[in-house]
């Protein structure tokens, strides 16, 4: 297998960008599809946003469970490429299908069975609540290519191949931007389905792409990093493996869904304040999607640098690595809450027609600017965690942070203190502030990096 990442003092902002840019091209073209759905749902009324918004925020919800796929697969596989380990590798992406099909399934099913349920918890209208159930159930259903897909991607990340997967997912992404107006308007032969086509257009997509990454791993082709895995579907599977998948992925797949599940019940908050406040907070969340298209990036490059460093023991170049991202992270995402603050009104405007929805927009973008530029090195630790695979300490910052921090500081400005969606905003703003504080004590006390070394040291020793 070819050596993608050179693990050179003097090379680290080029494999830096190296790994990153795949990445953020794919997040921007994530982003882009998400504001292509809310644009063009948008065009059927505030109800089919306010639907969109509620069942893209139970989505992502259940998407973060493919951090238990994802965040195990990225830190085993490239800690096993920067030791050497190549077998390994492969033994670690067939494991992370069969986890990815069988969490789909569940998934699914739950869906199915429980999402009329979880959407009336908050008692919007009954005409959003249809429209919500109808996406819900059938983008819900793309989780049996989405897991797969996402999971094999970063099998490639790990190894040191961004370029491959990332260039999948957004030509998956390409695939759903052209079909959405089609198949919501019925342009040409296609019939109009409304908030339905959107979902549809989503699901044919993942299916094309989780089909042709499953190419990719399984012959060996087209990735520089000539990973092959043809036994990719063999039923030789291993306890040890699964459980060390679960030891990395289970904290951080619960640290992914706290932030999703507590912006579940800020939603429900927010829904108290009327569909203007719902359409705005979901709006609002995709367009600040944008300022953290880089820092996504980079928070895959250093993760998986970071892993392969440990993997080889390489205690220094480690710490300078984290070093120089943190300094990137923290001038990228400057930026970017400064353009985002500047910006707010023009693009909400472009989203939305109702001047209530663009003012609590307006608002929400503005509040929450400070925080965008300490997620900069928030990211970086974080990034840090994973490929040291020591997940549990952000774990526990975001249970803290979204639970005891963010919850009741909304409910007591949004509604004691009188201060409405406001107040929402503002609760979120702090809690971030929080997360950063508990990780970076974990991270001072530098465990991680000890662990992460030992932890390959035993492996070669067995």
């Amino acid at each position: 297998m070819k050596k993608l990442v050179s693990l050179e003092r003097e090379k680290i902002y080029r494999d830096l960008w190296h790994l990153s840019w795949p990445v953020m091209m794919f997040m921007i073209f994530q982003t882009s599809l998400e504001l292509v759905d809310f644009f063009w749902v948008g065009m059927l009324g505030t109800d089919a946003l306010a639907a969109l918004s509620l069942s893209h925020n139970i989505f992502w919800v259940l998407f973060t469970l493919s951090q238990l796929i994802t965040v195990s697969t990225l830190s085993l596989t490239s800690r096993y490429r920067g030791g050497g380990d190549i077998e390994s590798v492969k033994l670690v992406a067939r494991h992370t299908l069969w986890l990815a099909v069988f969490i789909s399934v569940l998934v699914i099913i739950f869906i199915f069975t429980l999402g009329d349920y979880v959407l009336s918890l908050y008692q919007v209208e009954p005409e959003v609540h249809r429209q919500a159930l109808i996406y819900l159930q059938v983008a819900g259903t793309s989780f049996l290519f989405l897991y797969g897909g996402v999971g094999l991607a970063f099998c490639l990340q790990g190894v040191g191949d961004s370029f491959t997967s990332m260039g999948i997912l957004v030509f998956t992404n390409i695939i759903n931007i052209v079909l959405d107006p089609f198949l919501i308007f019925g342009w040409l032969f296609f019939p109009p389905l409304g908030i339905l086509g959107a979902a549809l257009a989503s699901l044919l997509a993942r299916a094309v792409g989780f089909s042709l990454i499953l190419y990719v791993v399984i012959s060996g082709r087209i990735s520089p990093s000539g990973l092959k895995v043809p036994d990719l579907f063999s039923l030789r599977l291993s306890g040890k493996v699964f459980k060390k998948m679960f030891a990395i992925g289970l904290p951080a797949s619960l640290q992914g869904m706290t932030r999703p599940i507590t912006g579940a019940v800020m939603m429900w908050i927010v829904a108290l304040f009327g569909t203007e406040a719902v359409a705005s907070f979901g709006v609002g969340l995709r367009l600040l999607s944008f300022c953290f298209i880089l820092i996504a990036g980079l928070n895959m490059g250093t993760a998986t640098m970071v892993g392969q460093s440990l993997g080889a023991c390489l205690r220094d170049l480690t710490e300078e690595i984290i070093s120089r991202a943190m300094k990137l992270a923290l001038a990228v995402q400057t930026v970017m809450a400064l353009a985002a603050f500047a910006a707010a009104p023009t693009i909400m405007g472009i989203f939305a027609e109702d001047p209530l929805v663009i003012d609590m927009g307006i608002s929400y973008i503005r509040i929450i600017t400070p925080a965008l530029v300490v997620m900069g090195p928030l990211h970086v630790i974080a990034a840090t965690f994973k490929g040291a695979g020591r997940t549990v300490p952000h774990m526990v910052s975001a249970l803290i942070a979204n639970w005891l921090i963010k919850i009741p500081l909304a409910l007591s400005f949004a509604l004691l203190l009188g201060l409405e969606t406001d107040g929402v905003w503002l609760a979120i703003t702090l809690s971030i502030f929080a997360e950063l504080g508990i990780l970076l004590f974990w991270y001072r006390k530098r465990e991680w990096l000890y662990r992460g070394m030992r932890a390959r040291l035993r492996e070669e020793m067995i």
